[in-house]
């Protein structure tokens, strides 16, 4: 997955095989380095932490992705982890999902299932061949994001959170 920026604790990254098209907003996943299932299992810092880094990461590519030309509307924001479960039930590790949405989203191959926004998002199985077309963030994206987290980091309410190069 190509990664947009990291901490000590966490890594954020682009989604390779997204559950959501760069033509309508992109997927970006934000994974802690050590495992835990549950987000009540992690130490206040380290929880707190996380939350500041959705809102920056969130913040940053709404900015950035706008400046690219997409209509970004909204992000949603989910803590899933069901499919973990399908991989190695008995390590399943707790990450969260970015999914940026646009005014104008489509289903690249016009899926039936697909719902545009203002809809939730569907996810059927991997295996059914519903994400097949779709396109992750490219590396111009990617950057673009980590410029405005760069930026954005000068702000107070991002204060504390350390980049690493």
């Amino acid at each position: 997955m190509p990664l947009i920026l990291e901490t000590s604790n966490f890594i954020v990254e682009s989604h390779s095989q997204p559950h959501h098209s760069r033509e309508n907003g992109g997927h970006i996943v934000i994974r802690p380095k050590e495992n835990f299932v549950h987000r009540f299992e992690m130490p206040s810092a380290i929880a707190e932490e996380l939350m500041k880094l959705t809102m920056l990461t969130g913040e940053a590519t709404m900015l950035a992705l706008k400046r690219l030309g997409l209509d970004v509307v909204r992000i949603n924001y989910q803590d899933n982890g069901n499919w973990a479960y399908k991989n190695n039930p008995a390590n399943p590790k707790l990450h969260v999902h970015l999914y940026v949405r646009t005014s104008d989203e489509k289903h690249p191959t016009n899926h039936p299932s697909f719902q545009p926004f203002p809809e939730a998002l569907v996810f059927p199985p991997r295996e059914s061949g519903y994400y097949d077309n779709f396109k992750p963030l490219s590396p111009k994206d990617c950057s673009a994001i980590k410029e405005d987290v760069e930026k954005l980091l000068t702000i107070a309410k991002y204060k504390g959170i350390v980049v690493l190069d």
